[in-house]
């Protein structure tokens, strides 16, 4: 409706012009350096510019792209959440891991994206009014290869894909996608959950370790009194 789109932009405006208000007295009241030092700072700053862009943008004509910007305004309330901020920091500290599982998966799916060029190419087509149309989901080309793998490991339409893939060869093709799906799904995916558990718990252990430092480190008052 006109009216609920019409609220939710003077709602734009007004946060907007607080976020901004905010921004300033910050750098008011820190200075330019001393506002920056702060990450979370720096990610209020890159929010209204944009939130700022987007208004002025959209006075103008253009760049209403950038109205999907406005939920990362959701992540200012990690800051007044302390177990998200922790959730968060723990996920941030197994990026290099999780980086190690991203090219294993990208060389995952260029294995089989090249096996299923092989088995698969230029035979998921069909014949329409004598012409020669090839299925959207094909083994055609190296890219499209690429995306209809990634397509079955995301689990949609990918029994379709099976069928094509069956009736096109035979019923043996049915092993390709069996594999792809048991190693992609459900041993691929498995690791990097047990990725994510495992720097949760070296987190928890490290923050027992840290704690028992502490007590450690605590002296009770000895009594100097004799008998």
């Amino acid at each position: 409706p006109e009216e609920l789109t019409n609220a939710l932009e003077i709602s734009n405006i007004v946060f907007t012009s607080l976020f901004a208000l905010e921004m300033l007295l910050k750098v008011l009241v820190y200075g330019p350096f001393g506002y920056i030092k702060n990450p979370y700072n720096i990610f209020d700053g890159i929010i209204v510019v944009i939130s700022v862009w987007e208004i002025v943008g959209q006075q103008g004509g253009g760049l209403s792209v950038l109205r999907t910007f406005r939920l990362m305004r959701v992540l200012k309330l990690v800051r007044f959440m302390p177990a998200l901020q922790r959730q968060l920091v723990v996920l941030m500290k197994t990026m290099d891991n999780v980086a190690t599982f991203c090219m294993l998966l990208m060389l995952f799916i260029f294995i089989f994206s090249i096996l299923g060029m092989h088995l698969f190419g230029c035979k998921f087509a069909s014949e329409r009014d004598g012409d020669t149309l090839p299925d959207r989901k094909n083994f055609d080309s190296l890219l499209w290869a690429i995306v209809t793998v990634f397509q079955i490991l995301t689990q949609e339409d990918w029994n379709k894909v099976l069928y094509n893939g069956m009736a096109s060869t035979s019923s043996w093709a049915a092993l390709y996608f069996i594999a792809l799906m048991t190693f992609g799904n459900y041993v691929l995916f498995n690791l990097l959950v047990a990725i994510l558990v495992e720097g949760f718990q070296t987190e928890e252990i490290s923050k027992r370790e840290e704690a028992s430092g502490q007590l450690s480190c605590i002296q009770l008052p000895v009594d100097s009194s004799g008998p």
